[in-house]
């Protein structure tokens, strides 16, 4: 009979998990509440608690939570058979757009806790993190073989940049005569004008 206790207890944690991802993303932290997400979840105030302690705990949950599973370096396996380096990356592009965007919410809450919550800001950075460590193997390889030249790190930056920026500052990139495939293989034609091996 235990199963179903803790099963219920984890059903109450996700859901008020779920409820601070949408209150957080609606509000920001300042605007958000601890009553508007139990409220949200279905949940008393006091449960809330009992599960985070704080709305600090309860942030650093949520942005754990929804943090998780990257998917650029799943990417990567496929996209190392898909012909050129300029196919390669224009499907790195994509994924990592892909990827950003199902996660932009969260990113707008880290960069505003960055100042203020500084430990739970850092959680939401995770994935993107592991993406970047990931690209860096892969430029690595790229500069191992010939194709590109100079630091895999910084070559996996200044990648990530482009799509981070397309992303979260759209309104700098909308162009009503600019597809989103455009702009990737735009941005990865500026990148190889800079990275290619000569």
């Amino acid at each position: 009979m235990d199963v179903p206790v803790k099963a219920g207890v984890e059903e109450t944690r996700l859901r008020i998990l779920g409820a601070a991802r949408e209150v957080y993303a609606e509000r920001g932290s300042r605007g958000t509440t601890t009553r508007e997400v139990a409220d949200r979840a279905g949940v008393n105030e006091a449960t809330l608690f009992r599960h985070f302690g704080t709305k600090g705990h309860l942030l650093s949950a949520m942005l754990d939570h929804f943090s998780a599973s990257p998917a650029l370096p799943a990417l990567l396996d496929e996209v190392r058979a898909a012909g050129p380096i300029e196919e390669q990356l224009r499907r790195l592009g994509a994924g990592a757009i892909e990827q950003l965007k199902r996660k932009e919410d969260l990113i707008k809450v880290s960069m505003a806790e960055e100042f203020t919550n500084p430990e739970g800001s850092t959680c939401a950075w995770q994935a993107q993190a592991a993406a970047r460590a990931a690209l860096k193997g892969y430029m690595q390889e790229k500069v191992d073989a010939g194709e590109l030249h100079g630091n895999p790190e910084m070559l996996a930056r200044i990648f990530m940049s482009f799509f981070f920026a397309y992303v979260m500052a759209r309104k700098l990139w909308t162009a009503p005569d600019v597809s989103p495939d455009q702009a990737i293989a735009t941005m990865v034609d500026i990148f190889l004008n800079g990275a290619r091996a000569r």
